[in-house]
């Protein structure tokens, strides 16, 4: 039994997929659900605008209707933001797709009454607000802090943590956020020094949509014997 988490952005010289795959070892255990992170080929080269989002939707679609006949294939997560192609995703299988906008935002605001986004890029973009919109979480969402890097720069701490805590700062001491999520894949080894840094709870969205799934498809688990 696996659960696929597809990277919409064709591009493998980011480290992304394999940051997605380290980022959830944790959920690894004889009786989880095997967690396969994959790059689709015929993807975007990047997801920045709500173009390249909406242009990812048809990779992810293809991907999933292709495979959930799988009977080895539990659900689906799909690893952007903006979660193209979930709805519509939905509607062509019976098994549960996950997008990581909307389980990054759920997990958010379980934890603050008011939460910050970050992302890699730098600002919010049409994509991020029509999300919240959409949400309805707009009046929740205290504010955004874009750090102006590419995805290829998250391999290297050094020109991403200043940046980070910067922005967590002030997220937290100007717009009063009392959690912060991560508008994008790829940073789940930042969360530890952010929390140090700014004493907020900060979410990995993917990890959050992998806790979801994998609970959910547990639950549908045959019981080990007593």
């Amino acid at each position: 039994m696996r659960i696929e988490i597809l990277n919409p952005s064709s591009r493998s010289d980011t480290g992304i997929t394999e940051d997605l795959a380290r980022s959830l070892e944790w959920l690894a255990g004889p009786r989880l659900p095997e967690l396969r992170c994959l790059t689709l080929a015929d993807g975007p080269r990047g997801i920045v605008t709500a173009r390249d989002s909406d242009e990812a939707a048809p990779a992810i679609l293809r991907h999933i209707e292709k495979t959930e006949k799988d009977p080895d294939v539990a659900g689906f997560i799909v690893a952007c933001f903006s979660d193209p192609g979930v709805y519509a995703a939905r509607g062509i299988t019976r098994k549960p797709v996950v997008g990581i906008g909307e389980a990054g935002f759920a997990a958010a605001i379980a934890l603050g009454d008011r939460f910050g986004t970050i992302s890699v890029s730098a600002g919010p973009g049409g994509k991020l607000l029509r999300q919240l919109r959409l949400s309805g979480l707009a009046p929740r969402h205290a504010g955004h802090r874009g750090l102006g890097l590419n995805y290829g720069d998250l391999q290297y701490p050094d020109r991403v943590l200043d940046r980070l805590v910067a922005a967590g700062i002030a997220l937290r001491d100007e717009a009063a956020a009392q959690a912060i999520v991560f508008a994008g894949a790829g940073l789940a080894r930042y969360v530890a020094p952010l929390e140090d840094a700014t004493g907020l709870a900060v979410v990995d969205p993917t990890q959050a949509a992998a806790a979801v799934l994998v609970a959910q498809v547990m639950q549908r688990a045959p019981r080990p014997a007593e």
